[in-house]
């Protein structure tokens, strides 16, 4: 999405001197492009979108829409999901921390529920024996070697011959109203690579001929943790291979398909978030002031750290520089800044160029974790704009919040 100095001060005028901006049309391309790449090879594929990535709603109507899960990993996710029509039966809730009270809703409204601990499949057949007039579907999380030498904290350890998985799976069956669904597992790894979701998916396909046997589940759930889209610009600062959809696809689906060759095989759920959203929004902040100390030049704006790298990492995102044209220019090495009182608040270090206050910086590339880990510290959230390319119209989705939207809870 590209626009002129003009479009900007005129949004500007109306929402703020800071805001974010949805290319929708971006998103569903990227939807058709990932589930696509996978049903190529195995057509009973579908994506259950991670909301804890980016909750806007707007999001999670589109992924609705294209038919996809809600994927969930809070009662607030879980509420919103049902609030935007998604019915609970698409809805998947994951997550360490599920209170009684949210096994009871999401397990006696049909969704699926994926279990992390004993302690939750212990709450959970607590309430299937409340309701035992009703089937209630349950996944298990598995935690595995992923040979990254992480141990993750997350699921059931499937190591040392399973012995907590067998409990947890032995338990279960013993409920006649429980119906276990099939296996989850996400992890966290830094290279993301395709080989290390080949192996996800021969451990799972394996536990799967274990303890399903003479039928397959009704899923194989691979969780997330996939590379998105990015530029040359982004993809230069790493030092390992950035996976493609298509890369993944044939990791993950090609093992599947040669298991379950026929149209009787499980559903494979893939749960991708930054995939399909770090690349269909962009921050766009004004240039306030232009600074020389010391031998530094810096350029002050209207946004912060917060607002487009949310794990505040140090590389540096592709930016944009939208220029009015109509003042004194800074040139050099300029370091973008932001708003608040801390010293790492740098946006972008190094940029070279001329720089004037009054212009815009544009930052891209920031749909993932930055409009729901951004605090309220020292400004609160600017809004969230939509744009559609094909009627080129331009519509808020979120307002921009004031301080009595960020003091509404507090006693006074």
């Amino acid at each position: 999405m590209a626009f002129s100095w003009q479009q900007l001060h005129d949004i500007e005028a109306h929402y703020g001197d800071s805001f974010y901006i949805l290319d929708s049309n971006q998103f569903q391309n990227n939807y058709h492009e990932f589930i696509g790449a996978f049903r190529q090879i195995y057509p009973h594929s579908n994506i259950a979108y991670s909301y804890k990535t980016n909750y806007i709603p707007r999001i999670g109507q589109h992924v609705q829409r294209l038919g996809g899960y809600a994927e969930v990993v809070s009662r607030m996710e879980y509420d919103l999901a049902r609030r935007i029509g998604v019915p609970p039966d698409r809805i998947i809730f994951n997550g360490p921390y599920k209170s009684p009270d949210d096994l009871e809703l999401a397990l006696c409204a049909g969704s699926i529920v994926n279990l992390d601990s004993l302690r939750e499949a212990t709450l959970a057949v607590e309430v299937m024996h409340r309701y035992s007039d009703r089937k209630m579907l349950v996944g298990l999380r598995c935690n595995l070697d992923i040979g990254n030498n992480t141990i993750s904290r997350f699921g059931f350890n499937i190591e040392n011959e399973g012995e907590e998985l067998n409990t947890v799976f032995q338990l279960l069956t013993s409920v006649e109203n429980c119906v276990i669904g099939g296996f989850h597992c996400h992890f966290s790894a830094s290279d993301k690579s395709p080989a290390s979701y080949a192996m996800r998916t021969k451990r799972l396909l394996a536990l799967s001929a274990t303890y399903f046997k003479g039928q397959p589940p009704k899923f194989i759930n691979l969780g997330g943790g996939y590379f998105s889209k990015m530029s040359p610009e982004l993809r230069k600062q790493f030092t390992i291979t950035i996976a493609t959809y298509q890369e993944y696809a044939e990791a993950i689906a090609t093992p599947v398909a040669a298991m379950f060759p026929s149209a009787t095989g499980p559903e494979l759920i893939m749960e991708p978030g930054s995939a399909l959203t770090a690349d269909v929004m962009q921050f766009v902040a004004k240039v306030i002031d232009l600074r020389h100390i010391r031998g530094r030049s810096i350029a002050l704006v209207s946004g912060s750290i917060h607002n487009i790298k949310p794990t505040l990492h140090a590389k540096n995102m592709p930016m944009q520089v939208v220029s009015s044209n109509d003042s004194a220019q800074a040139g050099g090495v300029i370091d973008i800044v932001g708003y608040t009182c801390m010293e790492h608040d740098c946006l972008h270090t190094g940029y070279e160029g001329a720089l004037s206050a009054g212009d815009f910086v544009c930052f891209p590339n920031v749909g993932a974790y930055t409009v729901v880990m951004k605090p309220p510290f020292i400004r609160p959230m600017p809004a969230i704009l939509a744009y559609d390319a094909n009627s080129a119209v331009m519509e808020v989705i979120k307002h921009r919040e004031t301080g009595a939207d960020v003091f509404a809870t507090y006693v006074f």
